[in-house]
Formats: C-alpha cells, sequence, structure tokens
C-alpha cells in the first residue's frame, strides 16, 4: 500500500523546541497509508493572544485489504518536505507489516529525520507509529468487490511543544471499492491530538504493471486557539499527491511521490514534498492489484 500525509510549522526563533517530526505508516503494499502531525508555529508572549499557537492536524489513508497470515512486507523510503519557513528530509524511514490472521494485520513505522528552519537544525528519531488493521468487509469475498477496515493506531510522539504527553491515538476507518484495474479507496477519523480528516485515493493499474494513486486529505483541527488565530494558521488543511509504483519482481516493488499543500498557504503549508522508496514483501507476492493484469 502507498505510504502516503499533513505538517505544520512556525516562527524560526522557537524551531529548535518545534520541529515538523512527520512518519508514514503503510498498510498491505507500498506508498499508502499515512499518518502525521505539525509542530508549533509560536508560543505566545505578553502581547499576544493566549493560545499555544499550534494547529494539530493528523492523517490516514488505507484500503481495506490486509495481507495473508504469515506474511508481510518491510519497506524503507526517503522523503522531503519544504514549507515557507524550511525543509525537512527523512531518511531513512522504515514500515514493517505483518498479517496474525485472516482478517487481521499489525504494523509500524518508525523515521529518521533531518530538519532545517532558519538557522535551527536538528535531527533524530521522528514519530513512531504503531497499527493494527482489521478487515469488517473483505473486499474479495463479495460480489461488490467492497470492503471495510478499522485501523487503530497508536502515536508515539517525539515530544509535543505544547507540553502534551506523548502517547496519542487515533482511530481511523477506511473502505474501498475494487472494478478491475481501478481501485477506489478512502478513510475518516479522529486523533486524539484534536483532529478530524477525510482523505480518499483513485488507484489505476495499467497492463503493464505500473500503479498510478491519485489522493486527497482533508484535516481540520478542533481546538480553538487564539494565538493560532492571531498568526493566521488554518484550521482546515488540504492536500493533494501523486505516485506512481511497480512491482520489480514477484517479491518487491518500488515507488515515487509527490504532493503539495492546495488550501490557503500559511507556516503549515507543504510547498512540496517528494518521497520514493522500496518495499519487499515475504512469505508471499507483491499484491495482485500491484502487479501486472
Amino acid at each position: 500500500m502507498n505510504c502516503g500525509s499533513r505538517i505544520s510549522i512556525a516562527l524560526v526563533c522557537f524551531i529548535a523546541l518545534s520541529l515538523p517530526h512527520r512518519a508514514a505508516a503503510q498498510g498491505n503494499s507500498q506508498n499508502k497509508g499515512r499518518a502525521a502531525r505539525p509542530p508549533a508555529a509560536a508560543p505566545a508572549s505578553a502581547a499576544q493572544p493566549i493560545g499555544t499557537g499550534i494547529r494539530n492536524f493528523g492523517a490516514w489513508l488505507d484500503d481495506s485489504s490486509i495481507v495473508a497470515p504469515h506474511s508481510g512486507w518491510t519497506g524503507f523510503s526517503i522523503g522531503y518536505w519544504k514549507s515557507p519557513l524550511g525543509r525537512q528530509i527523512d531518511m531513512p524511514s522504515a514500515d514493517v507489516g505483518y498479517g496474525l490472521s485472516p482478517r487481521v494485520q499489525v504494523g509500524f513505522s518508525m523515521p529518521y529525520y533531518r530538519a532545517r528552519y532558519g538557522a535551527a537544525t536538528a535531527s533524530g528519531l521522528g514519530d513512531v507509529y504503531l497499527n493494527a488493521k482489521v478487515n469488517v468487509v473483505d473486499a474479495a469475498k463479495n460480489s461488490r468487490r467492497f470492503g471495510v477496515a478499522i485501523v487503530p493506531i497508536v502515536e508515539i510522539l517525539s515530544g509535543l511543544p505544547d507540553g502534551t504527553g506523548r502517547m496519542k491515538w487515533g482511530l481511523p476507518v477506511s473502505a474501498e471499492i475494487q472494478q478491475g484495474p481501478l481501485r477506489l479507496y478512502g478513510t475518516g477519523g479522529y486523533f486524539s491530538r484534536g483532529a478530524v480528516f477525510g482523505s480518499g485515493a483513485a488507484e489505476w493499474t495499467s497492463s503493464r504493471g505500473y500503479t498510478v494513486t491519485g489522493t486527497l486529505t482533508d484535516g481540520y483541527s478542533l481546538a480553538a486557539d487564539p494565538l493560532s488565530d492571531a498568526l493566521g494558521l488554518n484550521r482546515q488543511r488540504l492536500d493533494a499527491s501523486a505516485t506512481i509504483s511497480r512491482a520489480l519482481t514477484s517479491s518487491i516493488a518500488v515507488y515515487g511521490g509527490v504532493g503539495r499543500t492546495l488550501s490557503r498557504a500559511d507556516a503549515n503549508s507543504t510547498r512540496v514534498s517528494l518521497s520514493g522508496g522500496v518495499v519487499t514483501y515475504f512469505n508471499g507476492p507483491v499484491p495482485d492489484h500491484k502487479r501486472r493484469r
């Protein structure tokens, strides 16, 4: 599945405390399934409105399919993000998934980031995402080719600038429809950091084995924050991305993608994001929808 995304930044003098730590978590093939959180804008001073200056966004994109029991994948990727105030590279990011039963798979993702915002730099282990996917309706086992899955998530954050705890959770719900070489899937849900979201994708696989995916993700920060309002930080954010992937062998696939924020630009916006990686499947082949038809 795709790794799929969504971030924030702030005033340079506070960047060392609030760098954007991004993470991606995969489903059962390359470059889908993604969660991310923003860093801060700026903490309040005596002359500023009360608030944190932080907009919390969360997003996840996945389908409902899971890998076979006792099979899975390992993925390694590189990501680059540029915002109005700086840039960040995640290298490497590691993703692992494993099928526990015919209806349950588990996985985690772990990025190492290097960031520069103005004169401030930082690097280290980013946010870690642990996830499970429970297949409620199997698209491969009904005539409508319709599937549904619940995807509980645990976030182990590398540190929030607003002083809240590192352990957070999310509860996305995914659905998909399979129609020959075309798949439509989407996810909606809630993150305990104070965000709701909806995301969708259209995926088409050519006769030569290339899979092209277009995605849209709309996130909304629930918490009222006068300082964020004063800084002009949007409470809603719309992002788009496009990805192309291909199976090189029966067990190895590669992918690359590009994305950006479509909604009104602010310090949270992604001017451009680039990603690419390789996924290796063990005890099973690359999923059928990623291979030559």
